[in-house]
């Protein structure tokens, strides 16, 4: 598997994951945190579901359950202010990047129907509608 977080990049990032970290009590997690961002990562470039994470991160559920503590306790927000206020970074700025591709039918923008044309499959139901008596 290809890890985006190189040695380089987690050597910043450690210090302030640990401390934008809200609660250090309780039982350790089985995942570091290095596999467990790598595993958001993953999770956010490749849009799977949580389901589907390579087992590599271990259990989808753990991670899935940690990714929300960190989310309803701030940690992730405060990790994400401590990365832009680090003079160290540079311009390090958030951007959301959403791949979303909305298509409508050409009516839908107000383009003028086209008025029905007798297609050969309805002239063919006629036909034999006709041959049968029906009509």
């Amino acid at each position: 598997m290809r890890y985006l977080l190189t040695d380089d990049h987690w050597a910043i990032l450690e210090p302030l994951v640990a401390q934008a970290k809200q609660f250090t009590g309780g039982q350790p997690p089985r995942l570091s945190d290095r596999m467990f961002f790598e595993a958001i990562l993953y999770w956010a470039r490749t849009g799977i579901p949580w389901r589907d994470l390579p087992s590599e991160f271990g259990a989808w559920d753990a991670v899935y359950h940690r990714f929300g503590r960190w989310t309803r306790s701030g940690s992730l927000r405060r990790l994400f202010e401590l990365l832009t206020a680090n003079p160290d970074l540079g311009d390090v700025r958030r951007i959301l990047v959403d791949s979303t591709v909305v298509r409508a039918h050409q009516h839908a923008a107000g383009a003028r129907r086209k008025k029905k044309r007798s297609g050969r499959h309805e002239v063919l139901a006629v036909r034999v509608l006709a041959a049968a008596g029906a009509g």
